[in-house]
């Protein structure tokens, strides 16, 4: 169902945006370590979960979502047609079918927002593969700008855009002033309002404390099956398993069983990759063009960033996905001209879409998610609840912070925020301050709403249980409800 619990982060942000409505801003007035950008694309859902129901309104957003997942496949089409047939079913048909792609776009991530607005900016930039005018390129920089208020990893397609403004400044001199007051504008403009009322705290939220976090370990195979499109057919054993099981990469998790291993096959596509890249641009007939310069650039340093940060989460790929598809796509076209090579390397491209969404289909039609609803009808409307995780909240439509209610949206940056940057995995629940914080928080509460993974998100100790009694059973996706005694 469109209202099942799925994700963590789907709950903060529209929660937050659903606050925002109220007059609550983040960081000022609530702990949140992302940029603003999300939080004004989901303001509209927000105040359609006011006038109909929270439930109603991640429905909505949940399709929206989809629809910016899907709006990149013909956006990045669009950029590689110049090159023919091929190249654009290829950078289509890849994109379209990305494990991690389809995954992230079930409910409301940053990444599909953020790459629908780099690819936006991507069309604005280039035409026929060159850089166009100074004034398209404004426009760039302002998708570009925004799609930094999203998420700040758009940075890199915006350092790499700028480069290549200033290599061919002496072309055309005016793209450089046009395309950096794009930019500033894109970005400054959304943020200023947000930094302006706790620039303090937008900072340490935003940059320190998400930059010195310290996530659950992964091992680098996984990451790389992730960014390789692997995750859809291997098992945590590194073994091919296409039906959906316990132990399958296909299911999204970011982290494997204990001293599980991936294998050594996503080290092979990777290697893979590098040379058909390496190979197909290397021949005197197919220099990359501009755009293709540009995707490789993006693809290297996305790639950087995601084996590189201490925390990963299966939906980070998805940021390499468009300038990989590019990337490919370009290459495509250094195929020999002759028309029965191209028919051909178009049918393959579209029976391999095609097996691949029914391994997705396969993988994922038998899964189902709870809700949170039957455990939200045992909490009374306008009850004072504080969870771990806003989704189960939002989902269940007991989305209210009354008077003297702790506003907890995002529990993760509320102890990121109380630790100065240390999260639950780098020892934050042995920090005496933390702990008494949160005690005091959860006291304030009539109702606690623990879900299933909220030992990586707060502490809660041996007083809790002598606090708050059960009001239900463990329910396995969803958690377990508490109520205060007496």
């Amino acid at each position: 169902m469109l209202t099942d619990v799925t994700e963590y982060d789907d709950g903060v942000y529209l929660g937050a945006a659903i606050r925002l409505t109220q007059g609550v801003l983040p960081y000022r007035d609530f702990a949140f370590v992302q940029p603003p950008g999300i939080l004004l694309l989901m303001t509209p859902v927000a105040l359609a979960g006011r006038i109909f129901s929270t439930a109603a309104a991640m429905g909505i957003a949940r399709v929206l979502t989809v629809c910016a997942s899907a709006a990149c496949v013909p956006l990045a089409g669009n950029l590689m047609r110049y090159r023919g047939m091929v190249a654009t079913a290829l950078t289509c048909g890849f994109l379209a079918v990305y494990p991690d792609g389809v995954f992230t776009a079930r409910t409301v991530l940053l990444e599909p927002w953020m790459n629908v607005c780099c690819l936006i900016a991507a069309n604005a930039a280039f035409s026929r593969g060159r850089l166009a005018s100074p004034g398209r390129l404004a426009w760039a920089g302002i998708a570009l700008g925004f799609a930094g208020t999203v998420k700040f990893w758009a940075a890199a397609p915006a350092v790499v855009l700028l480069a290549m403004c200033l290599i061919t400044r002496r072309q055309q001199p005016g793209r450089m002033r046009a395309y950096l007051a794009g930019l500033v504008a894109g970005f400054c403009i959304p943020i200023a309002p947000f930094v302006l009322a706790a620039p303090g705290a937008f900072v340490r939220g935003t940059l320190l404390y998400q930059a010195s976090r310290v996530g659950a370990h992964v091992p680098m195979a996984l990451r790389l099956a992730h960014v390789t499109g692997l995750d859809a057919v291997l098992n945590t054993e590194g073994r091919l398993a296409l039906a959906s099981s316990g132990n399958s990469l296909a299911l999204g998790v970011a982290a494997p069983a204990p001293g599980a291993a991936v294998g050594w096959l996503p080290f092979a596509a990777i290697g893979a990759l590098v040379a058909v890249l390496g190979i197909g641009y290397s021949w005197n007939r197919c220099r990359p063009s501009q755009l293709e310069w540009c995707a490789l650039a993006v693809t290297a340093l996305a790639t950087a960033a995601i084996l590189g940060y201490s925390a990963f989460f299966y939906h980070y790929s998805e940021f390499v996905a468009p300038w990989l598809a590019l990337a490919l796509g370009g290459v495509s076209a250094c195929l020999p001209g002759r028309a029965s090579i191209r028919r051909t390397a178009v049918a393959v491209t579209a029976a391999a879409v095609l097996g691949a969404a029914a391994i997705q289909v396969h993988a994922l039609a038998p899964l189902s998610t709870p809700g949170g609803a039957q455990l939200g009808r045992m909490i009374p409307p306008h009850a004072c609840v504080v969870t771990d995780e806003i989704s189960l909240l939002v989902s269940a439509d007991r989305f209210e912070i009354p008077p003297g209610c702790p506003d907890v949206i995002d529990s993760l940056a509320t102890t990121l925020m109380l630790s100065h940057g240390v999260s639950m995995q780098g020892g934050a629940g042995r920090m005496v301050s933390v702990a008494d914080a949160w005690r005091s928080i959860l006291d304030r509460a009539r109702y606690v709403w623990l879900s299933p993974g909220s030992a990586r998100r707060i502490p809660v100790d041996a007083w809790f249980r002598e606090d708050f009694a059960p009001v239900s059973g463990y329910v396995p996706g969803i958690g377990q409800l508490f109520e205060r005694r007496g």
